[in-house]
């Protein structure tokens, strides 16, 4: 019975294929999205957490606490968002993944631009006043599915 199932599992992954997005359909998914997750490695360890967020400007921005661990002040030059959706009964799905520098915004305008951006409250309880933006060094997407 082993060897069916096996069998069974090779012929399915021959009959999908891998196709990369471009960059601009990668933007356009993110744009069409309200939750990601943010990650970025802490004491050598990889930290990843689900947020709401914005796009503006080429770049994702999502809020946090001020003293939670995101807003904290940590360092996140080298942080990654991915956002994805499949449909697991047809076998296909995609994925985008965005990486590059995130910081606190300071900004006063962009400040001003996002609050009055709509967006889906944070998850998280508390006080999320702190907007963290990515500015995308890398932005790379692939959709799957059957042939």
């Amino acid at each position: 019975m082993a060897t069916e199932a096996q069998g069974f599992a090779w012929e399915t992954a021959a009959t999908h294929q891998s196709v990369d997005l471009t960059e601009a359909e990668c933007w356009t998914l993110l744009a069409s999205q309200g939750t990601g997750r943010v990650a970025y490695q802490d004491n050598g360890r990889v930290l990843v957490f689900p947020v709401n967020y914005v796009v503006h400007d080429r770049a994702v921005y999502f809020r946090t606490a001020r003293e939670g661990v995101l807003g904290g002040g940590l360092d996140y030059r080298n942080a990654s968002f991915q956002i994805d959706e499949h449909d697991a009964l047809r076998m296909d799905g995609w994925s985008v993944l965005l990486s590059g520098r995130a910081s606190a915004v300071d900004d006063s305008e962009l400040l001003t631009i996002l609050w009055g951006r709509r967006m889906a409250e944070p998850w998280g309880g508390g006080q999320r006043d702190v907007f963290i933006g990515i500015e995308p060094a890398l932005v790379t997407g692939r959709r799957v599915g059957m042939r």
